[in-house]
């Protein structure tokens, strides 16, 4: 490619023949395409079935991670400017752009609801039914009972909203029942109570034995519609004879506030930043559109919910995240072709992978190689006599990380193994904070985090004494975290 000077021309103003509004999109309208894209895939006939399931799930925990951290930083904006205390200019008005996000949001997710009918209907035509507490047959329904019984029941723990004054202590990313339970046969006997739906605990998606008409089938309830089969017994003491649940969850500012106090460590900032961020503004709260108007107003006064924009009226279901963990069908026209991965012609089985590197550069390309290959290096250097010192950064890592367990073997036979970790790493603080102390605890040297900085490289430096005696660093530059669950 050449480069010409062009002769006898003006220069051109831009803003002559643009404004900036022409010339860059929104960064929060940006990201709202990118994950429009995901829907798009859930939406794709050519998609493999359950596959497009997963995106659903995908563009549902996107869209979450979106509203805690980027609609609530324009919130904090259009805050700040209402009370003219926003202290540095920005070139878009905040309460504009959140209108904008908003009705982005409401057109995608009547999208969504549109995709998830039509893939539930697809779902049936192959024989996988994803069936409510009103459509099971007697034999389903003995079943749901005795799990409910043996498996879930000691995990729900309903709060009744007549007898409480607030409910801002209810944490996000869980999603709850509103039930009304009314006795139908005495006039103003009706009482609200609140459960959490315990996906943690059990897991979203129960299996269920399909009918004995239709044994070649796939039946399965959501953990939800298992409560509400079960509210008689959750309730029985109180003996009503009518009971409604309606699904609502709550998201929160899950922005950092770390304060300067120098007499703390950072861990001990962070660690305090992440309990105020349990206590975070509600930035949406979402609830099934059936929802009577005195309980939604009943879970507003006692949520402090009271900004118009933080409202929306959603369909039964929520926390489609889970289904990125939808159960497992045995047909593999459902799924994607699988991809093992391929082998890297320079690394043989048992052998060593320092010998490799001493002779030339090695290309790893994931997840198209084995992550394995990183893993079987850093075991290989926790072993080897003539490695003295391993250095490593980390941005995010597992929760039972191979990785840091190989550190960890390192530093136990002697070797002089120190870790940045970085703990500002945003949904990984209290992960990396958990490895910092472990790594400590095996005396593992760990370089501070730097304040206001967040460090994403992800370096690995080996130092091995060769045969001659001289020094020689084996290196490691990578692009993806050292997380193999990724």
């Amino acid at each position: 490619m050449t480069f010409s000077k062009v002769k006898n021309q003006e220069p051109m103003n831009i803003s002559d023949n643009f404004k900036e509004d022409d010339l860059f999109i929104n960064r929060e309208i940006s990201w709202l395409q990118f994950n429009e894209r995901v829907l798009q895939e859930a939406s794709d006939p050519t998609t493999p079935l359950l596959e497009r399931i997963k995106f659903l799930g995908i563009f549902s925990n996107n869209r979450d991670e979106f509203f805690r951290v980027r609609v609530a930083t324009i919130h904090r904006m259009n805050m700040l400017m209402q009370k003219k205390e926003l202290d540095y200019r920005i070139n878009f008005d905040p309460k504009k752009l959140l209108s904008e996000i908003y009705s982005i949001v409401e057109d995608q997710e009547k999208r969504f609801t549109a995709v998830y009918q039509d893939l539930t209907r697809q779902l049936k035509e192959n024989g996988i039914f994803i069936v409510n507490e009103e459509e099971l047959t007697k034999e389903q329904g003995e079943y749901v009972r005795s799990f409910f019984n043996q498996h879930i029941r000691s995990y729900v723990f309903p709060i009744m909203l007549n007898n409480v004054k607030d409910l801002t202590f209810l944490k996000d990313q869980n999603f709850y029942l509103a039930v009304v339970m009314a006795d139908t046969t005495k006039k103003n006997k009706t009482r609200f109570a609140l459960l959490k739906v315990p996906v943690q605990i059990v897991g979203r998606f129960i299996i269920l034995d399909p009918p004995e008409n239709n044994k070649n089938s796939h039946f399965i309830i959501l953990l939800d519609d298992v409560i509400r089969y079960c509210l008689p017994d959750i309730f029985s003491v109180f003996g009503y004879n009518h009971f409604e649940a309606y699904t609502v969850k709550f998201t929160r500012d899950a922005e950092l506030d770390i304060d300067n106090d120098v007499s703390k460590s950072f861990i001990e900032r962070i660690e305090e930043s992440l309990k105020q961020r349990e206590k975070g503004v509600p930035v949406r709260f979402v609830y099934d559109e059936k929802m009577p108007l005195v309980l939604l107003d009943k879970l507003k006064q006692k949520m402090r919910i009271n900004e118009k924009d933080t409202l929306r009226a959603g369909s039964r279901y929520h926390n489609f995240k889970d289904f990125m963990e939808f159960p497992k069908i045995n047909n593999p026209a459902f799924y994607f072709e699988p991809f093992p991965p391929l082998a890297h012609p320079l690394l043989p089985p048992n052998h060593s992978i320092l010998a490799v590197m001493r002779q030339q550069d090695i290309m790893l390309h994931y997840p198209y190689h084995s992550f394995q290959y990183l893993i079987d290096l850093l075991r290989e250097a926790s072993i080897d006599p003539q490695v003295k010192e391993i250095k490593m950064t980390f941005y995010r890592t597992a929760r039972d990380s191979s990785v840091i367990n190989s550190l960890i073997n390192a530093a136990r036979n002697g070797k002089k193994v120190t870790v940045f970790l970085e703990l500002q790493a945003r949904f990984e603080e209290e992960t990396n904070i958990y490895w910092v102390n472990r790594l400590q605890e095996e005396a593992v040297e760990i370089i501070p985090t730097i304040p206001d900085y967040k460090v994403h490289a992800k370096l690995l430096v080996i130092k091995r004494i060769e045969e001659d005696g001289n020094e020689l660093l084996y290196c490691n530059v990578s692009t993806g975290n050292f997380n193999e669950s990724t």
